[in-house]
């Protein structure tokens, strides 16, 4: 497949390659799979978040009374266990004081809002959840949003991949400009899309192996990019001379 010979004339190390012939296609392939890698950490911990949270159904006679006034919770204070994982109800707890919680809790009713792990600034206050008031209502909202979780979800991972898309289709664009403009300085014959393209498949070939380690460790080792610098510095010191006009 014409794709993956791309790769292996990066591979080759012998000479400056030339991507002009690169299919723009690939380029937004690249990107969309580095996008997809980035964010393979964040999809695997969303993903089982919400398989725990789907079974929140099974321990809804659980929930213990309380109600939300005033934006606070007012109500007895019990903790529920669910698989490896807890959900707390505390009227003592504030969310300024989240981050004291057992790390086995998923989500917690507290004092003055709620706390979701695993999400960033993962706590909101009762506004965000405007329709649930008191017991009945959570119960009743674990059972009409439990069939449809997985369809948020999923669009919300839709545009979490879609804003890191564009987010590295205009890092890697202003990179390709950069490097293009320097070797334009230095009299080197160079291309800004000749950069773009090839910068996509080394980010990508990088991205790959640091995705499938973040899913097994939680931790995306965004220092490992900077592996990018070798190849990008060597194909710079490749680039021909741009030919002398009188």
């Amino acid at each position: 497949m014409k794709y993956f010979e791309f790769i292996k004339r990066l591979a080759t190390f012998k000479k400056y390659p030339l991507f002009r012939t690169v299919p723009f296609r690939y380029l937004l392939l690249n990107i969309l799979l580095l996008s997809v890698f980035i964010s393979l950490p964040f999809i695997t911990s969303l993903l089982a978040t919400v398989n725990t949270f789907s079974n929140l159904d099974e321990v809804s006679g659980d929930i213990p009374e309380f109600v939300i006034d005033s934006g606070e919770y007012r109500g007895d204070e019990k903790m529920i266990a669910l698989n490896e994982h807890k959900v707390l109800f505390t009227g003592e707890i504030s969310k300024d004081e989240a981050d004291s919680l057992d790390g086995e809790i998923l989500f917690a009713f507290l004092r003055d809002g709620i706390f979701i792990s695993d999400i960033q600034n993962g706590t909101f206050s009762y506004s965000f959840i405007g329709d649930i008031k008191d017991n009945e209502s959570l119960q009743q909202f674990i059972t009409d949003q439990s069939a449809s979780l997985y369809f948020y979800v999923l669009i919300y991972i839709t545009i979490y991949v879609v804003v890191i898309y564009f987010l590295l289709f205009t890092v890697m664009l202003f990179l390709s400009l950069f490097l293009s403009f320097v070797a334009s300085l230095m009299k080197k014959k160079t291309d800004y899309m000749n950069w773009f393209k090839i910068g996509s498949y080394i980010m990508m070939l990088l991205s790959l192996p640091i995705g499938i380690a973040a899913v097994y460790t939680g931790m995306f080792y965004w220092a490992v990019l900077l592996i990018a610098l070798f190849p990008y510095i060597y194909y710079f010191k490749k680039l021909p001379d741009q030919k002398k006009t009188h």
